[in-house]
């Protein structure tokens, strides 16, 4: 059994996430939140892995928050001189408005239907170690179901 904690926010890195594998689920425990930051609940899933098709792994850029941050970074920058803290303020909300544009994303393929868990980039191997343990469960999975397999070890 595996399992893999991980953040699912760039700025709020407190809110948690976790995916645990084992050789017959796939179990999410996500964080619901209302406007990103405030805790709203958990959105728990067990997916057999006999209803899964396969996963696979995409970055995703979103242009318009990474724009919107860099006009903030520019911003802050340029209110540095005026007041500190506001300037201060304004380049860190800036950075993870802009650092939110760029996400990981887990695709999940159940029963012709996908689930997404979508990660800060920092969390990216996380994720890929995450969708590796996934393919092995499901390679194993598939590996017991196989008769010419079987016979051929048992032949060995």
């Amino acid at each position: 059994m595996e399992k893999i904690s991980f953040s699912t926010s760039l700025l709020f890195f407190w809110i948690k996430g976790a995916v645990e594998v084992d050789s017959r689920f796939v179990k999410t425990n996500l964080s619901n939140t209302i406007l990103g930051f405030i805790p709203a609940g958990k959105d728990e899933q067990s997916i057999p892995l006999k209803n899964i098709s396969g996963s696979m792994l995409s970055s995703k850029y979103n242009i318009k928050a990474i724009i919107i941050g860099l006009i903030l970074i520019f911003i802050g920058l340029g209110s540095l001189g005026e007041t500190f803290i506001g300037g201060l303020f304004w380049l860190i909300i800036g950075i993870g408005i802009a650092g939110s544009g760029i996400q990981t994303i887990l695709n999940i393929e159940k029963s012709g239907s996908p689930h997404y868990i979508s990660v800060p980039f920092f969390e990216k191997a996380k994720i890929s170690e995450l969708n590796q343990y996934i393919n092995t469960a499901l390679a194993e999975d598939t590996d017991k179901t196989d008769l010419n397999l079987f016979f051929d070890k048992k032949s060995n």
